[in-house]
Parts: C-alpha cells; structure tokens; sequence
C-alpha cells in the first residue's frame, strides 16, 4: 500500500468521510457532461462524447463480470492507474475537438471509469454492513456538495474540478481499501455463476426501466423548457440529490426490511410523478418533472447498490458479478433513454404515448421485482432453518411456530404490533 495513503488514513481514522467518495464519483459525471465548465451549453460533442463513455463503461464493466480471479479484490495500483486515465481523458475535452481524439478520449476513459465503480463495489462488500448502509446514502450528501461547490465556480476552474472528482474518489477508495488485509479474498459463491446469472440478469433490466424512464425525462426536457437557465441541468441535479437523499433516509428508517421491491416501492411515485408532470408539458410542470426524475435517478442510482452489497454478502456472486452488471445495465438504460429521446423529436410525435408507456412499464415492474426478490431470498431462508434445527431432531410445537412466524413477518413485512397480534 502507498505510503502517503496511510499517512492520509491516519488524519481520517475517526471519520467515515473516506466512505462517501462514491459521491464524488458520481459527481464527476454529471459535473462533467451537465454542467458548462467543460462544455458550453448546448455543445454537441457533450452528447456524443458522454454516449461513447456509457457504451464503453459498459463494455468494461461486463469485461470485468467475466475477469480472472474475481475473488481477488482489484488492486490499489490497478485503481489508481485507472484514476489517472479517467482524469487526464476528460481534461482532454478542454484541449481537443476533434471527434475521433474525442472518441478515444470517451472510450479510455469509460473503460477505465469501469474499474472505479466495481471498485467501490468490492470495499462496500467487506466492510460491516452498517457502514454501508449509512455510507452510501450519505454519498448523495458528496454529491450535492461537490456540484454544488461546481455550480458556483466559474469557467473552467469549475470544468477542472469535475475533471479532478476521480482522482479525488480513486484516493478515498484507496483509503477504505487501507484498513483492509492486502491477502483478503471473497467467499466462494454459493452456486454457480451460470446458474445466478439469468436471474442477476433479469433484476438488472427491471433496474434498467429506472434508467430507461428517468432518463427520458432529463434528456427530453432541455432547460429552455423550465424555469432554470442555460445551466439548468446541474441545478436540477443538485436539487434531486437533496430529494433523493431525504427519500432515502425515510425509506431506511420506515422500511421493514431493505431490499429491491421496498426500494422501488418509492422510486415509483417519483418515477410516475415526473412523467405525468412532462405528459402535461408546461414550463412549470416541466421544472418539476426535471427535478423529479433526477431526484428518482440519484435515488435508485445509490440505494439500489446497498441491495447488491447485500446479495453478495449472502454469498449469491462475487462483487465484480454483481456490481458489474447492475451498473452496466443502469448506464445502458441511460443512453438508450438517450436515443429514445433523440427518436421522439427526430420522428415528431407526441411525447404524451411515451410517458404513459412508460408509467406503465415503470408500475408492472413492482411484481416483477417481488418475484426475483425470492430468488435471492429463498437460499438463505433454507440454510438459515438447518443451521437453527439441533442435531437430533428435538424442536417442539412452539419452536416449530415460531419459526413459521418469521418467515411470514419476512415475507410481507409486518410491523412490530402486527407480528404480536399474528402470534
């Protein structure tokens, strides 16, 4: 481990500031391509430059989905390094216009961007599940802050700071990494990947309609639309980090139990709220839609990776698998929001239809996700009732009903004062 890293994690032993730098992750991508530090407003190499980076963050995430020695979390030279291209590719959006520099600019430094995000997967999955599940909540509070302090600078001292929010990020990461055994290894799945990944699958396109519905929104309603100005983009932005962060702090402390189906339960009201206040279309109404889905975008964006810390804590897959693959599909659904948006006004429709498709889409998926939520539960809801039963069979009546209270008050998330009255 670096030297200068430990001399930093001493300063920070006491805090868990070194845990939110998720935040300053996700900061530097809407820094990057919604704010005009880097790219004026209304630039088309934004576009084009910010779709090449999905696709190819895409492509490397599944790459490393598929990597060797996945156990093996991802070296702190291997994150630094990538830090390091991620940074000097997007100052390379000041210095270049050319589009195929702009094009290699994209895809380094979305392959790279790939090994950051699975890295912050790999720390949230071995430290104590409580810090997660405080830390990447609290990475909205980063976020808001760091745009914020963005949105207030002008340019290109603003543009240079959101090209700066990686490395940033990369010497959090390698901090929380610090206090972590270099010889760690995660525990071996406990089934076969192939036997996982449809389902990993099919929960990462649910997730995806998220992806595919909010971003329909913040691509189509442009800020000549809304009350903001020319920058609107990153205040909206700013402004949905600060809803998103208290939604998810009312969903963990009222939730009865944290998992994708109780998550999306209150994505859902944002998702709809912000596609019906579009449907409506008036400067107003589109202000509101705008704020809304990024609201809903930031919300499922964090919250649902403290879901997938868990599934890997139950030992379902490897980090890499899990985090790989969600993020893939979240950054996927983005850019084909994207192009559906581009369809819309290039075909001259009505965007009314889409809306009420996807408010459809968005409100089936809710089973959809109840259904697959079993999947990850059931195995171990199974070991956990042989790990409790004794070596000879002596469980009484009343154990045996305990137990099944349990399972009940699990499965439909019953409150303190319904499980006593149920028993």
């Amino acid at each position: 481990m670096f030297s200068w890293v430990k001399a930093l994690d001493a300063f920070f032993e006491r805090s868990k500031i070194r845990y939110l730098g998720l935040g300053l992750l996700l900061a530097w991508v809407y820094c990057t391509w919604f704010s005009v530090g880097i790219f004026p407003a209304g630039d088309e190499a934004a576009h084009t430059t910010l779709r090449d980076s999905l696709a190819f963050s895409a492509i490397g995430l599944v790459a490393l989905v598929f990597r060797r020695n996945k156990e093996k979390p991802l070296g702190p030279s291997a994150i630094l390094c990538a830090a390091i291209i991620v940074t000097a590719t997007t100052f390379a959006f000041f210095v270049f216009d050319n589009p195929a520099v702009l094009l290699v600019a994209s895809a380094l430094g979305g392959l790279a961007s790939a090994l950051l995000w699975v890295g912050w997967g790999e720390i949230f999955c071995r430290i104590d599940p409580t810090i997660t599940e405080s830390c990447i909540p609290s990475s909205l509070l980063a976020f808001v802050v760091a745009s914020l302090v963005v949105y207030l600078l002008p340019a290109p001292v603003s543009g240079i700071l959101s090209a700066l929010f990686p490395l940033l990020s990369c010497v959090m990461l390698l901090l929380c990494n610090s206090t972590q055994p270099e010889d760690f290894s995660f525990q071996t799945p406990r089934e076969p990947f192939s036997s996982v990944f449809p389902s990993l699958v099919k929960l990462a396109l649910c997730s995806m309609v998220c992806s595919i519905a909010t971003g329909f929104v913040t691509t189509s309603v442009t800020p000549e639309i809304t009350l903001f100005d020319a920058s609107g983009y990153l205040p909206a932005y700013i402004a949905g980090g600060v809803v998103a962060g208290a939604v998810s702090l009312f969903t963990i402390h009222h939730a009865s139990r944290l998992d994708f189906s109780s998550l999306y339960e209150w994505a859902i009201p944002l998702i709809v709220a912000s596609l019906c206040c579009y449907a409506m279309d008036s400067e107003v109404l589109n202000t509101i839609a705008l704020v809304l889905a990024c609201s809903a975008a930031l919300y499922a964006e964090v919250l649902f990776l403290v879901i997938f810390a868990r599934i890997t804590a139950i030992g379902f897959c490897l980090p890499s698998e899990t985090f790989g693959i969600f993020r893939a599909a979240a950054q996927l659904g983005f850019m084909l929001s994207g192009i559906l948006s581009m369809w819309v006004v290039a075909s001259g429709i009505q965007h009314l239809p889409i809306c009420l498709v996807l408010i459809c889409i968005s409100v089936v998926m809710l089973p959809l996700f109840m259904h697959l939520q079993r999947r990850f539960e059931a195995a171990p809801i199974q070991e956990e009732s042989k790990s409790a039963l004794p070596a000879h069979n002596t469980s009484t009546p009343q154990d045996e009903e305990t137990d099944a209270i349990s399972r009940i008050v699990a499965d439909f998330k019953l409150s303190a004062r319904e499980a006593e009255v149920l028993g």
